[in-house]
């Protein structure tokens, strides 16, 4: 199966890579503000994104609806969400730092 994996354009991690995994098994590197098409197995039960020792929740593609996804990290906003959450996804939140959306 194809996806299409968009990585927008972000203040922070603007110079390092995501990395995705499929059913844990890393797959392949998301550079920033870039599209890439992945092929993963089509028996593929969920997918996550890392970078160093944050990541995403696991997205399950049994509630997968389009073949297009979105990965950012969760830091976005004003210049005090931009001072202040960094902290909170480093100490109390680290596995929810990245997110994967649908891209309808």
């Amino acid at each position: 199966m194809d996806i299409e994996v968009t990585r927008p354009k972000q203040f922070l991690d603007k110079v390092r890579n995501y990395h995705l995994y499929v059913d844990g098994n890393k797959l392949t590197k998301i550079k920033p503000n870039s599209t890439q098409i992945i092929s993963i197995p089509s028996h593929t039960k969920f997918i996550e994104a890392k970078i160093d020792w944050r990541s995403s929740p696991k997205f399950y593609l049994d509630n997968y609806s389009s073949k297009k996804l979105i990965i950012k990290n969760s830091v976005s906003g004003g210049f005090l969400k931009v001072l202040v959450l960094p902290l909170y996804y480093v100490i109390f939140a680290r596995s929810k730092y990245l997110t994967i959306k649908n891209c309808v």
